[in-house]
């Protein structure tokens, strides 16, 4: 859980992933001046610029009387140029807004993968599976608290664009090398207990070769601060799919392998939480091979992996183990036997996934989506899966 791997009273910013002190944080003006006083009015915040490269006006932060820098505290401030009382909490490092739920043990996810791997056409399903079908399964609330901006705005095009009648696949995610982009950040709040639950997680998406060579890699601090991460696969890219995949113009690159970005991403895991060499990787990993309808010729009809996902609100820990059987005994025929053992030495709890995000396989060549439309198959199964190994979601056996 992050709260282990960070100090007690800290945990980090869902949009920055710079490590945050929920006691502490920075503050926006209200814009409501004190009575006699002249409100503040939106300017373009440094911080933001710096952080995101956005120009945006916004009201300014409160700092310290007499100083530049910004006034911390823990539920609110007031403004020393207009004297407006403020809870408007902000992170000290890019000044994003914080949201309300924000806590200790908010969980941030991050998903990667190796280039075609469909990182951002999978990450643009699930935010319309997160809104609507698994909100309404396990009867909570899930939203984007800072409304639709950066990822979450994209997100929600692309799934658009691939909807409509001749929909599109987004383009290929560009490198991001030292630029940081907005992650699209989730609350989740539901009844548990006869009290309402909620935590805030948060996803980011990155170029396949921004993690499979070790010097970018180094450079995604969000993987530094994830309490959990999902690590997507081409199934075209193993040896022993290739030739399919010329066939259906689905090729992948040669340099950006499974085995490549799995070693990248424990790299940064291994520096980042100081992992001795002898010991194993805490953090959870959803291991998820994208694409699957692919290859529902090498799977019996009636397995799970076939089927859809349950309906109840609960995670199906003894349907998901078999479904991860049966992944791994697909990726060994592929020839991913060596990433299996990689896994199996450098990572405590790993955990293997089909997932097809269109349902249907499109034309790879002309980046048309099949004229069935998009009919995503379990593609929330990794992110449930991690909700449920944190205890915040009911797990069941069976």
């Amino acid at each position: 859980m992050l709260s282990s791997l960070l100090p007690s009273k800290a945990t980090a910013c869902p949009y920055c992933y710079a490590e945050l002190n929920v006691n502490k944080v920075a503050f926006r003006c209200s814009g409501r001046g004190a009575p006699g006083r002249t409100p503040c009015k939106p300017v373009p915040d440094p911080k933001r610029g710096e952080a995101f490269s956005d120009g945006t006006p916004v009201l300014p932060a409160i700092s310290e009387p007499g100083q530049q820098r910004d006034l911390l505290g823990k539920s609110t401030a007031s403004c020393g140029n207009c004297g407006g009382e403020s809870g408007i909490r902000m992170c000290p490092s890019c000044h994003s807004i914080l949201p309300r739920g924000l806590d200790n043990n908010s969980p941030l996810f991050g998903l990667i993968g190796v280039r075609n791997s469909g990182k951002t056409v999978l990450l643009s399903v699930l935010h319309r599976e997160l809104v609507q079908s698994v909100a309404r399964r396990f009867d909570a609330a899930i939203d984007t608290p800072g409304g639709s901006t950066g990822l979450a705005r994209d997100l929600a095009q692309y799934e658009k664009d691939m909807a409509r009648e001749g929909g599109s696949l987004p383009r290929q995610t560009p490198a991001s090398g030292t630029v940081k982009k907005t992650p699209a950040v989730y609350e989740w709040k539901y009844a548990r207990k006869g009290k309402t639950a909620s935590t805030i997680f948060s996803f980011y998406d990155t170029a396949g070769e921004d993690v499979s060579r070790q010097e970018t890699a180094m450079m995604q601090q969000y993987l530094g601060q994830a309490s959990g991460v999902i690590l997507l696969l081409d199934p075209f890219a193993f040896p022993e799919n290739h030739e399919r995949a010329e066939q259906l113009g689905a090729a992948a690159s040669d340099s950006d392998t499974p085995e490549s970005a799995l070693d990248g991403i424990t790299f940064v895991l291994q520096s980042a939480h100081n992992v001795k060499r002898n010991k194993k990787i805490k953090v959870p990993l959803a291991v998820v091979v994208s694409k699957i309808d692919a290859f529902f010729d090498q799977i019996p009809a009636s397995h799970p992996l076939r089927q859809p996902s349950s309906g109840s609100g609960s995670f199906d820990d003894d349907e998901s183990r078999t479904i991860h059987d049966h992944v791994m005994a697909l990726v060994a025929n592929w020839g991913g036997d060596g990433l299996l053992r990689k896994l199996d030495l450098e990572y405590d709890n790993f955990r293997l996934f089909g997932v097809s995000a269109l349902g249907a396989e499109p034309d790879y060549r002309s980046g048309s989506v099949s004229s069935r439309g998009v009919l995503p198959h379990r593609v929330a199964d990794p992110l449930l899966w991690l909700m449920a190994d944190r205890g915040f979601i009911p797990k069941s056996d069976g």
